[in-house]
């Protein structure tokens, strides 16, 4: 997944020891060292080659990457790209385009030697890549780290992308190397071992001053690794907030697919950070099979903090399930020169997406209330998108001009995909089947190992389920339908509607946005008779309640005046206004309004669509 979004002692993480030994000829053989050349953010790589039977040989760094929906073109960070025979003497090397190296008289090919640029400092433009998916080199006193994600570091021979990979690591004796590739570790070296590129690319390494932890969940050992900007947080703080997450998702898989994952997690400080790109103010996480790298901010509120960890992990940490063990063809032999997209974003992110949320209500960590409020706001997302596309349509286009921009929709509506197909699922097979079963079932047959071809995967879903189920499909996840909302959700006894009157306790229209260049948070889209505080455009909320606001505490104080208040207690805000500053206070009012999306339990639902709530919402061991 790639997706944008507002410690314990070093023993305790899991490592893997592997025999040294001399790797076989058909090998690669990278050397790294994390010293930037020449003060510049760059890093020497060395590879030494397996033999190359061709005339002719290209070396490919990667135009896009599995988990990643859009051109990055890793390529362009590659400089002084020399490749040498086995004499040493440099062979003619011509470069087509930014990703591709053809080199000649390839028979006689030992070692490539370039350096690499780190994408974290790069311009910040609309081909800037997102930080899960780059690379980091920062060799400063106060937070050295290196984030190597390894297509953004070296690539492959083509034709011998299925060949082992080792990778050999120079670093300072105080930095530890975390990941969940096997690695063989020295003092002042690692070597770190794949058994093919495409596995390679699959285990990204966060080197850092450690602070680590682990615990075990669900049969499996999971490690927490963590770089945190001002030291605010640390992994055994997130550490326990994800152990009840990881024990939800034990019970829900019923055991781990997998037998050890890593969390890397960076978290920048947002006001002073200079890896944060602040054209979007990005955050997120990246997927992995054994693994997932996260760029979150430091918060002040531990609160704020967890949610935004469990919800983005938790999402994450299931992708063990999709793509991991259940994929296409298309996946499984991943093209990272010039990719087929599979026509199955729905399932890898979509279903993703859903049980992310699907799984914590069901084991109590949140409530239903706050996953139909979850729901509610995907209708709403889902509803800014062109109506009328076919899912499969865009997910096989989806590098392509429209679809691209239609991405973040496979968390929106792919979500909501989930949930009816769920529902529908369980309604036509009285309870016996869930979605969550099919998957299993598909898991069971396929693995991480074996693919399935796209155009198979329908078919086997409703083979598993109901024949009905194909009409589903068929008509909104293949065809252009819009989903049967009202319908599906009164199954369970929600009520939706797209627009609906209601009466509603608020602060009145109230909105903020965030100056960067003056650090400070202003009112928008309001007017004074609309709010109770009777703010302007352009005021400046210095405070709430005699609290200043900052950054770090803006969503503890500010998110209770745009949302339903829990209470008529009056709030008082400092405001600014030109030159003057001024104390406002303001009681929530009762508000006639027109609510859109509107989806509330009914207050009489029958028996039948209880039972049917119960089988999807409750609790599955």
């Amino acid at each position: 997944m790639t997706r944008s979004l507002f410690g314990a002692g070093l023993g305790a993480l899991l490592s893997f020891s592997v025999q040294a030994q001399t790797p076989p000829a058909g090998t690669y053989r990278i050397s790294v060292s994390t010293q930037p050349a020449a003060a510049s953010d760059q890093l020497r790589i060395v590879v030494n080659t397996p033999p190359v039977r061709e005339e002719q040989v290209t070396y490919v760094m990667p135009s896009v990457v599995p988990g990643s929906y859009s051109k990055k073109d890793y390529g362009r960070f590659v400089q002084d790209f020399v490749a040498y025979d086995d004499k040493g003497k440099k062979l003619k090397v011509k470069r087509e385009g930014q990703n591709l190296f053809v080199i000649d008289k390839a028979q006689k090919l030992r070692r490539l030697e370039y350096h690499v640029d780190d994408t974290w400092d790069a311009k910040q433009d609309d081909s800037y890549i997102f930080q899960p998916g780059g690379t980091n080199f920062d060799a400063s006193p106060q937070h050295p780290n290196y984030v190597l994600n390894h297509y953004g570091l070296y690539g492959y021979l083509e034709g011998y992308k299925m060949l082992p990979y080792e990778v050999k690591v120079q670093h300072a004796p105080e930095l530890y190397a975390a990941t969940g590739l096997p690695a063989r570790r020295g003092s002042t070296e690692d070597t770190f071992t794949a058994d093919s590129y495409v596995t390679l690319a699959d285990g990204p390494i966060l080197y850092a001053k450690p602070d680590t932890t682990s615990f075990v969940a669900g049969g499996a050992r999971i490690g927490v690794a963590v770089v945190s900007e001002k030291g605010k947080v640390k992994a055994q703080q997130i550490a326990e907030t994800m152990r009840p997450m990881a024990e939800a998702l034990g019970q829900f898989f019923g055991q781990m697919p997998v037998p050890r994952y890593q969390f890397l997690m960076y978290f920048p400080d947002y006001q002073t950070s200079t890896v944060v790109n602040r054209q979007t103010g990005g955050f997120g996480a990246m997927e992995h099979s054994y693994s997932s790298l996260y760029f979150l901010p430091e918060r002040d509120d531990p609160t704020a903090l967890n949610g935004m960890v469990r919800e983005v992990a938790s999402h994450e940490f299931l992708h063990m399930l999709a793509p991991l063990n259940i994929h296409s063809r298309e996946i499984g032999e991943f093209d990272f020169r010039d990719p087929k997209m599979s026509q199955h974003l729905w399932l890898y992110e979509g279903v993703t997406e859903y049980f992310a949320h699907l799984v914590q209500v069901q084991a109590g960590l949140t409530t239903e209330e706050q996953f139909r409020k979850t729901m509610r706001e995907k209708v709403q997302d889902a509803s800014k998108y062109p109506a009328g596309v076919s899912f499969t349509e865009m997910s096989r286009r989806i590098l392509e001009k429209p679809y691209d921009d239609m991405y973040e929709n496979v968390y929106k509506k792919g979500a909501l995909i989930g949930l009816l197909l769920d529902i529908r699922i369980q309604e036509l097979t009285k309870g016996q089947k869930s979605l969550r079963d099919v998957l299993l079932a598909l898991r069971q047959k396929y693995g991480p190992t074996r693919s399935f071809e796209d155009a198979q995967l329908i078919p086997e879903i409703v083979a598993l389920t109901h024949p009905q189920v194909q009409e589903f499909f068929d008509r909104y996840v293949v065809g252009t339908e819009a989903l049967p909302l009202q319908e599906y959700l009164s199954k369970i006894g929600w009520n939706y509607a797209d627009r609906a009157p209601a009466k509603v306790k608020a602060f009145g229209q109230i909105g903020f946005a965030f100056d960067d260049k003056k650090q400070e948070f202003k009112a928008v889209n309001v007017k004074p008779p609309t709010n109770a505080f009777g703010l302007q455009p352009g005021d400046v909320i210095v405070a709430v309640d005699g609290r200043p606001v900052t950054m770090q505490n803006a969503e503890q104080l500010l998110r209770p005046l745009v949302d339903e208040p829990n209470s008529d207690a009056a709030v008082r805000l400092t405001v600014r206004r030109g030159t003057a500053t001024t104390e406002i206070e303001g009681k929530p009012q009762v508000y006639d309004v027109e609510i859109p999306f509107y989806l509330e339990p009914s207050a009489t639902p029958t028996p039948e669509q209880l039972v049917l709530r119960r089988q999807v919402l409750g609790k599955r061991g």
